[in-house]
């Protein structure tokens, strides 16, 4: 599912456009689909005593995790710090060392908006609804013949 996330109550992040922005003003971000993916682990995961490097790399590049070095992990966490202090957020997340990162404890995060994700395949119910109209026509018809 896509959220929306107001963080601090003065930030907005929007899974499905991958859009960080301040509100009332005009700082917007647009994050890249594995940065996106990345901030929304750590949201996700805000509770967390510690979010794991290990886990957060599972979540970003699935069975690729073993294959990708520690450093492409650290670069794409700079680079939402990075982000995120443009906008004006300093500190949202903190490294814990050997271990992984954890969200800052004087951070709020909530959920604004949850985005249902669209249905994939209506096919089966349109075929449904159209052999139903389908037995009906041909039902009034067959009644209609049989009245004349």
């Amino acid at each position: 599912m896509m959220a929306v996330y107001l963080i601090n109550s003065e930030y907005v992040f929007n899974e499905k456009t991958k859009e960080f922005k301040k509100l009332h003003s005009d700082v917007n971000i647009k994050l890249t689909s594995m940065r996106a993916r990345c901030l929304s682990y750590i949201i996700e995961h805000a509770q967390d005593e510690v979010i794991e490097k290990e886990a957060i790399s599972q979540a970003l590049w699935g069975s690729r995790s073993k294959f990708t070095s520690d450093a492409s992990l650290t670069q794409t966490l700079y680079l939402i710090r990075r982000d995120l202090k443009f906008a004006g957020l300093d500190e949202f997340f903190i490294t814990v060392p050997k271990s992984g990162i954890r969200v800052s404890t004087s951070a709020t995060v909530e959920i604004m908006e949850e985005k249902v994700p669209p249905v994939k395949n209506v096919r089966p119910w349109l075929l449904a609804f159209g052999f139903i109209v389908s037995v009906l026509l041909l039902g009034t018809a067959l009644f209609l013949t049989l009245q004349l």
